[in-house]
């Protein structure tokens, strides 16, 4: 009987283990992820694939990284491997990929040329660069140095993780690659970028004091120019916008534009072209809390558009903190005060395709908006304040340890970011209708400045863009990841019994299971034995 038991395990056994086995092999040609993120993360995006399967010439792709990487960096290269294949399936042979060890790409010449170490004056070993380090650094390929333990010691290795493109004439690469998160946006901009036939063409307007684009907005800068073509555009030296720019941005003139400016600016709009204007009440000085103000002339033209600035600043009690030193005694504290002058908006409306994935943005030293009906115009409230702000005319008190009154007599909400468009009536005649426009306007420029940007103001500003040239594709694919997921709160009761069940209910659960087990052991035992017994 126990050899016919045993018999039967071992088969059982054996054909379990066949089944495993003929899984893994079946596996290896079917290429499949589960993913159970809520914003589907790890999932190529629709965008993704169809910058893919649109392409019109072969892409080729590839990965460099270094065999044996210290993690994290392992499962980064991991990651990009199944991103790629992704990638690969949604492309119908449009796309290939090489993943490559750039140390297994080197000639017997490029190993001898790493023997030749030699010191320069400065006792630093130096050496001639191999054939495959200068292939990789044409291809914007560039090594980094990671830590690494290497049995009891900690040496520092110089390791690619770094991703080249190539489509027609057109070449692109990611340097390095230490975080994945953002990788799939990456990856498709880039391929968006050199597949496309025409880019579109961003005019920034300069003059008037306004901001300065390589010291105030590199990082905004460096973003757009990934997808569009920038032009700096000064109307008091040229008075004319050329014909091929698809969108104007306006942001935080000091000084008033001229009434031929804002006609020039307004003449382009009605043309059918877009334009965001980005426009202050105030210029701070952050350390000495000193403001300036600031005007921009343009109220006649967004009065014409449909939207009004209102005049002060837009303060609310949903507010960002800063940290203020006290010097109390010898000693200087930190203490972070909540400060009415950078509202924070925490949940902004996800029906909206422009603020999808988006939470948690400040709008620093804000204005804001009102609506004024305009015929054939139609006007979206993207972003406002909450119930609990309200507006305060200048001059303004900026000191963050100022006493607030007990009661403020609050108005909102107020709109901060108002989007503006006019389309064609198709039961109008051609010449009534009047082609169609976007505008945005927004009542501060600082969200856009490097001092006050964040991954999600980044985001938001990135989707306004897009939305001004019609290129709403990417707005899914930008925004994921940056949704926040806050704990839901619950009631005390609700909270000890999760607390309670989780120290005394799971426990508890595992003893019964082993009485209920032992029990049905006992009684097989004894059946067993009485059949022993009655034979």
């Amino acid at each position: 009987m126990k050899k016919k038991n045993l018999l039967e395990n071992s088969v059982f056994a054996g054909g379990l283990i066949g089944i495993i086995v003929l899984l893994n092999i079946l596996g290896l040609s079917a290429f499949k992820r589960l993913d159970l993120t809520k914003e589907g993360q790890y999932t190529l995006s629709e965008v993704s694939k169809e910058a893919v399967a649109d392409l019109e010439d072969q892409l080729t792709i590839k990965a460099y990284f270094s065999r044996d990487l210290p993690a994290p960096y392992s499962t980064n290269a991991r990651y990009v491997r199944d991103l790629l294949d992704e990638y690969y399936n949604a492309s119908d042979g449009k796309l290939s990929y090489e993943f490559l060890d750039p140390l297994s790409q080197e000639s017997e010449k490029d190993k001898e040329k790493r023997k030749e170490v030699r010191k320069d004056i400065f006792g630093r070993s130096i050496r001639e660069q191999t054939d495959m380090e200068r292939e990789l650094q044409s291809e914007g390929i560039q090594p980094v140095e990671v830590r690494v333990n290497e049995g009891d010691n900690l040496e520092v290795k110089r390791v690619y993780m770094g991703i080249s493109l190539r489509y027609g004439d057109e070449q692109e690469s990611i340097p390095v690659v230490t975080d994945t998160s953002k990788l799939e946006y990456d990856l498709t901009t880039l391929i968006r970028k050199m597949s496309r036939t025409k880019i579109p063409v961003i005019g920034l307007i300069t003059g008037r004091e306004g901001l300065d684009p390589r010291k105030d907005l590199s990082n905004l800068m460096g973003l757009l120019k990934q997808q569009y073509e920038l032009r700096q555009l000064d109307l008091e030296k040229d008075p004319k916008i050329p014909e091929d720019v698809d969108a104007i941005l306006v942001t935080g003139p000091k000084e008033a534009f001229t009434p031929e400016e804002s006609k020039t600016m307004e003449d382009f709009i009605h043309a059918g072209h877009a334009a965001a204007f980005l426009l202050d009440p105030v210029r701070v000085d952050l350390q000495t809390t000193e403001y300036t103000e600031l005007h921009h002339g343009l109220d006649g033209l967004l009065a014409d558009l449909g939207v009004k600035i209102v005049p002060g600043v837009l303060l609310d009690a949903d507010c960002a903190q800063i940290n203020v030193t006290e010097q109390r005694g010898f000693m200087r504290i930190q203490r972070p005060i909540r400060y009415p002058f950078l509202p924070t908006v925490e949940k902004l409306d996800q029906n909206k395709p422009l603020l999808h994935g988006l939470s948690n943005i400040i709008f620093p030293f804000t204005s804001a908006l009102e609506i004024l009906p305009k015929d054939g115009v139609t006007s979206d409230v993207l972003v406002q304040s909450s119930d609990k702000s309200w507006t305060q005319a200048l001059p303004l008190d900026l000191n963050p340890l100022q006493r607030w009154p007990a009661t403020i007599n609050f108005d909102g909400p107020h709109p901060m970011v108002v989007a503006l468009s006019k389309a064609v009536d198709e039961k109008k005649k051609d010449e009534e209708a009047g082609p169609q426009w976007r505008v945005l306007v927004m009542g501060t420029s600082a969200i856009i400045q490097n001092q006050f940007m964040s991954e999600s103001s980044k985001a938001l500003a990135l989707n306004l863009v897009d939305w001004l040239v019609l290129d709403q594709a990417m707005f899914q694919i930008r925004s994921r990841g940056l949704a926040e997921a806050p704990i839901k709160e619950i009631s005390d009761v609700h909270r000890n019994v999760i607390k309670y069940g989780n120290i005394i209910g799971i426990p508890l659960l595992f003893v019964i299971f082993g009485i209920i087990r032992w029990r049905m052991r006992e009684r097989k035992r004894r059946l067993v034995a009485s059949m022993a017994g009655g034979a």
